[in-house]
């Protein structure tokens, strides 16, 4: 008899998780703290180094999705975690320069082997409503690492120097794979059948609306890391322009980590988001303004304040894209590998806009604002033109003879 996805506890993947979610933020979010420190390196260079880490993600997403497809979740986590941690080191004991070069490139690109593994496993043979709960809590999971590492990311460096960013991860990723190799249940034993898919009245989804969805989401949440990366990207600039410290810079610009974890939180209580799109385009709206405002903000408080909309508005964003992609799929790891790639994507375009940015106003964000907005503008066209497709053909069938 197979074993029910009940029997295996899912709290080893969410412990995986948040390792990861910290060891990786640390590296791939300190990148321009540490760059700017050691290096002197100006926006334009930290954006370069942005959209190769942005790349390597979409294309070891895309990698890591085809070996969980080929060989399981757990032999692409393996995979990833050998590849991180040889990133992590290499950042330890390089020479300087050298070392955070290849430790981004290592750890941009094999993360993208980990997430994927994590999303499927998680979610494997789960009903809908578990799957929302269980997207939920992994959402939680990262994005509370992610906001506790950033945090510590620069009063680390200042208390203990540099290369303490690649010391922690280390041993994160190193605790990492002992779970993964000794402790981590078989998930892929599970089976992962077909499962019923309701939209928000409890009408049965067909699989092109269930399609349309997935690809509303993989546009809208590359969005919001594109503006994402570019406010990483600037956020030196920024925290001097407002005049806060580098000791306490990141633990300042982490409001909005924290804010992300607690629309997770209300979206994994609430189904009513599931399957509207106008609710999709509205937060993607208020993830437009709220960027701006964190770019430009004359003071700290006004930051504050932007990052407190900016993080409730890309929650749905993400939550959407990673929802879609698990409710009701029987190709979890492809399509968590293309949920992680768009992310890359993002990553990529970002930074790609923030290096133009710098390069035509050096150290002045306001003309990469306009370029994001641009993008962003763009991609909410695209969403709001697959939501009206969509509700013609609902339309269409619904006033078909039976």
């Amino acid at each position: 008899m197979k074993t029910s996805p009940q029997t295996l506890p899912k709290w080893y993947l969410q412990a995986v998780q948040v390792g990861q979610s910290i060891a990786t933020t640390m590296i791939l979010y300190g990148q321009p703290y540490y760059a700017k420190r050691a290096l002197d390196w100006k926006p334009a260079s930290i954006a370069l180094a942005q959209v190769v880490i942005g790349v390597l993600t979409a294309v070891g997403s895309v990698l890591g999705g085809r070996v969980i497809e080929k060989h399981g979740c757990r032999a692409s986590m393996k995979v990833g975690l050998i590849g991180v941690a040889a990133g992590a080191l290499a950042g330890l004991v390089l020479p300087e320069g050298w070392n955070m070069i290849i430790a981004i490139a290592l750890v941009g690109c094999f993360q993208g082997f980990i997430w994927p593994a994590i999303e499927a496993a998680l979610t494997r043979g789960e009903p809908q409503h578990r799957v929302q709960h269980l997207v939920g809590m992994y959402n939680l999971g990262w994005s509370g690492g992610s906001g506790f590492a950033f945090f510590i990311t620069t009063p680390v460096m200042s208390a203990f120097g540099l290369r303490a960013l690649f010391a922690l991860p280390l041993v994160l990723y190193l605790v990492n794979m002992l779970m993964v190799w000794k402790v981590l249940p078989d998930y892929d034993s599970l089976p992962d059948e077909h499962l019923t898919v309701v939209d928000a009245e409890g009408m049965e989804l067909t699989p092109q609306q269930r399609h349309a969805f997935r690809l509303m989401g993989w546009l809208a949440n590359p969005m919001a890391y594109l503006a994402i990366n570019v406010i990483v990207t600037y956020n030196p600039v920024v925290a001097q322009r407002i005049g806060v410290g580098f000791a306490t810079a990141s633990s300042w610009f982490s409001l909005w980590f924290y804010v992300r974890m607690l629309s997770f939180d209300l979206l994994r209580r609430w189904s009513g988001w599931h399957y509207r799109p106008g609710l999709l385009m509205a937060s993607f709206g208020v993830a437009m303004v709220s960027f701006a405002g964190m770019m430009l903000a004359p003071s700290l408080p006004v930051h504050l304040l932007a990052q407190v909309m900016f993080g409730l508005s890309i929650g749905l964003l993400y939550q959407s894209s990673l929802f879609y992609s698990m409710a009701g799929s029987e190709e979890k790891g492809t399509h968590g590998g293309f949920h992680e790639s768009f992310i890359g994507l993002g990553i990529a375009s970002g930074a790609t806009l923030a290096l133009v940015g710098d390069r035509v106003a050096p150290q002045t964000p306001g003309l990469s604002v306009l370029l994001v907005w641009a993008v962003m503008a763009l991609g909410l066209a695209t969403i709001w033109r697959i939501a009206r497709r969509l509700n013609a053909s609902a339309k269409a069938r619904a006033e078909r003879p039976a």
